[in-house]
């Protein structure tokens, strides 16, 4: 089965798709994505993605509407183009090509980018085992909210987490509260009850963060967004992390401090099942 390229609107080969050295995105990461997994040839969430990327264009002035580019359409051929079992689709919207000049024209034409390719299995060590974080200071941009592809400050902490024998780091601000790891969301669990960060500007709003709240009322599992400190992390009695590839993942360890009974407690274990349960609905499907 082929690993598919749509490049403003053109299906091919992933190795046949070319954008310009010009392109603002390379340039200077002037762009927005998305990723959405298709189960059996349906996409999980696709309008809750998409209506993200529609925010996230209209925070970065790019005046584009995604129902106008079509984008809906698009994911859905290239998933019956590729068919794979699983399918991890991306979409990247650039602001366009221009000579290089941090003052950007209002004229561009953008560069849209859909990528489709077998989703590949979570390691199953993780989910054997869960995964061991370590705690970060957050040197990221200001406006976490915006699914951005300026991602070197995530992708420089995930290393570092990875060479100090850990799997992911969770970003912490300056003031000790939690934010998220490098890609996923985070979740305690306290005396029974779901705690994760506020979804405001310094966290990415999750599409799988907010399903797994969805998930938490499906269960009678009570859950309450606000601010955690790194102490509240790790004297919790489960941690687990959300994001689109990898659904809900437990982890077992917080810096040095094991997390319960070192795997995945009950409450993770309720919510990963409804997850999966949900995953078959159709209603969950564009």
């Amino acid at each position: 089965m082929p690993e598919l390229a749509c490049l403003n609107g053109e299906f091919g080969p992933i190795a046949s798709a070319k954008v310009s050295v010009n392109d603002r995105g390379f340039q200077f990461a002037d762009s927005v994505y998305e990723v959405v997994v298709a189960y059996d040839g349906r996409p999980f969430r696709m309008t809750e993605h998409l209506d993200r990327l529609q925010r996230s264009l209209s925070l970065c002035d790019m005046p584009m509407d995604v129902g106008e580019l079509g984008l809906a359409s698009l994911v859905t051929e290239g998933i019956a183009r590729s068919g794979f079992d699983a399918t991890l689709v991306y979409v990247q919207i650039t602001r366009g090509v221009q000579d290089r000049n941090h003052l950007y024209r209002d004229d561009l034409t953008p560069t849209v980018l859909l990528t489709f390719r077998e989703k590949q299995p979570v390691n199953p060590d993780w989910l054997r085992d869960g995964v061991r974080v370590m705690t970060a200071t957050d040197e990221r941009w200001a406006l976490c909210e915006i699914k951005a592809t300026g991602l070197l400050a995530n992708a420089l902490a995930k290393k570092r987490a990875v060479r100090a024998g850990y799997q992911d780091a969770v970003l912490v601000s300056p003031e000790g509260f939690v934010r998220e790891c490098t890609a996923s969301n985070i979740f305690a669990i306290c005396g029974g009850r779901l705690i994760t960060p506020t979804a405001d500007e310094s966290i990415l709003h999750g599409v799988t963060r907010q399903y797994v709240l969805e998930c938490a009322a499906s269960v009678d599992v009570p859950s309450e967004e606000r601010p955690m400190t790194v102490d509240e992390l790790r004297s919790s009695d489960e941690v687990f992390i959300s994001s689109t590839t990898m659904n809900i993942l437990q982890v077992t360890r917080v810096d040095d401090r094991e997390i319960g009974n070192g795997g995945a407690g009950p409450v993770t274990r309720s919510l990963q099942e409804a997850f999966r349960r949900g995953i078959s609905q159709p209603g969950q499907v564009v």
